[in-house]
């Protein structure tokens, strides 16, 4: 069996399971709740599975493992960071669980009300994050099996995008979670197995030790091989992002309760730390057998020429369950958004149920039709799209957990809120242009802070303003 078939074979089985599994628990979900929030009703270990899955992607498969073979278990601190930022998150589980959430702009109306310049700002940012998020992923698809099979780009990337709604037309999030759950087991067997296979590969881990530096592989030392000034501006990076991504937030939404939420959260966490585990372990593995690769990203894909066929087509499986699993979670966040937060809010206010859900299957193939265009047509752009989480988080982090811990104050008002979003965009854009050192989101959350109390000492929420709010 040719290599390519043997990619192709493995790929589908795992695609075709995640799709049975999608139809199964479409089949159950009614209503535009189960497409929204997953029912409010997802147990513990689906709320871990499908926050572990959406959260890992195409990333660690080739940036993470890029990092393990420069730096040695320095991934394991970057997977660190982000599952701290996870966790605190899930502390304010009961505050939002409570509120019966839907999007991360639903905080933004019960913590300011209605202000129609400041919920369009909050829902841009909020859809930009997995917009970009879905068409990195489209992309890193179709250039990393475009290099192990030879099949064309457009082909690969169409015919991966169109796979991609079957896991998310069926349920909305309800079947985006429970696919992410078997996607996630599945990921974390396979790191396990390719895990043991490396070491296996590479002569074992004296043989490993033996041809790397010490600096990278010792511990706790291997942990900030990177160096204190990338670990510094990780730490920058990662919390303002980790803290502003809805497909997170909705995770807690549709968790059955907030306890649920916490642990799912927590097992999330530590799923991700060993995610990193396996990526500082997997790019020492390959720099022990081939340390002169120029660029450390391309690492994985050195590996990918180097392995039988057999093991190839099993980790063409694990390719394929990771990016898709960022994938359809990426569609059905950036849809409710759109019908929930524009459609139902300023358009159509009365709509129905039946109506809402119909509107987004349709609006789940329109986004994938536009990130298709986008990935075939402009994939030179793309860089830049990652540049969103940037600007999400320097305009969202601000009013929302300052607005949380003074949402029983007159402090809060909508036109505060708003000139701390305005400030922050301001902020990281100027930081962008000068190209300064320091990522340009910590400048923005900083700026988004000054504008967020200059703003609201102009202009505290009135009276009336203050009933609006607590009648929301």
């Amino acid at each position: 069996m040719s290599a390519t078939l043997a990619i192709i074979i493995s790929s589908l089985i795992i695609l075709s399971i995640g799709v049975g599994i999608s139809l199964w628990i479409g089949r159950r979900q009614k209503d535009i709740d189960d497409w929204n929030v997953g029912g409010r009703s997802l147990p513990i270990y689906v709320v871990a599975g499908t926050q572990f899955a959406t959260g890992m992607g195409g990333g660690v498969l080739v940036a993470h493992v890029g990092i393990g073979y420069s730096a040695g278990w320095s991934a394991v601190t970057y997977n660190l960071l982000y599952s701290l930022g996870i966790v605190i998150l899930v502390l304010f589980a009961g505050w939002l669980h409570k509120h019966k959430f839907s999007t991360l702009p639903d905080i933004f109306k019960r913590l300011y009300g209605e202000n129609k310049l400041m919920m369009t700002i909050a829902t841009l940012l909020a859809i930009i994050v997995p917009f970009g998020w879905l068409c990195t992923q489209l992309v890193a698809f179709g250039n990393l099996y475009t290099q192990i099979t030879g099949i064309s780009f457009t082909l690969l990337v169409v015919i991966f995008a169109a796979i991609s709604l079957l896991f998310v037309l069926p349920g909305g999030l309800a079947s985006v979670a429970w696919t992410d759950f078997v996607f996630g087991c599945f990921m974390l067997l396979l790191a396990i197995l390719s895990g043991i296979y490396m070491l296996n590969m590479a002569g074992g881990w004296s043989g490993i030790v033996s041809n790397v530096p010490e600096n990278i592989v010792s511990f706790p030392e291997g942990l900030g091989a990177v160096g204190l000034a990338t670990i510094i501006l990780w730490i920058f990076a990662i919390f303002p992002g980790a803290l502003t991504n809805q497909m997170s937030y909705q995770r807690i939404y549709s968790s059955k309760d907030p306890k649920t939420a916490r642990r799912g959260f927590y097992i999330a966490a530590v799923a991700g730390v060993i995610s990193g585990t396996w990526a500082s372990f997997m790019g020492i593995a390959i720099r022990s057998q081939n340390p002169g690769l120029e660029n450390p990203e391309l690492a994985s894909g050195w590996l990918l020429t180097q392995i039988p066929t057999w093991f190839l087509a099993v980790y063409s499986g694990f390719i394929v369950a990771t990016i898709m699993s960022t994938v359809s979670s990426a569609i059905q966040s950036v849809v409710v958004n759109i019908t929930h937060d524009i459609y139902k809010s300023y358009i159509n206010p009365n709509v129905n149920d039946r109506t809402l859900l119909q509107s987004s299957r349709i609006l789940s193939v329109i986004v994938v039709i536009i990130a298709v265009a986008l990935s075939l047509y402009y994939p030179q752009a793309l860089g830049w799209l990652q540049a969103t989480y940037a600007y999400s988080a320097a305009g969202l982090l601000v009013p929302i957990f300052l607005g949380i811990a003074l949402r029983k104050t007159r402090f809060n008002s909508a036109k505060g809120a708003t000139g701390g979003i305005i400030s922050g965009i301001i902020g990281a854009a100027i930081a962008q242009i000068i190209g300064t050192s320091i990522p340009y989101a910590v400048y923005g959350v900083v700026l988004s802070l000054l504008g967020f109390i200059v703003f609201s000492f102009i202009y505290k929420a009135s009276p009336d303003e203050e009933k609006k709010v607590s009648a929301l």
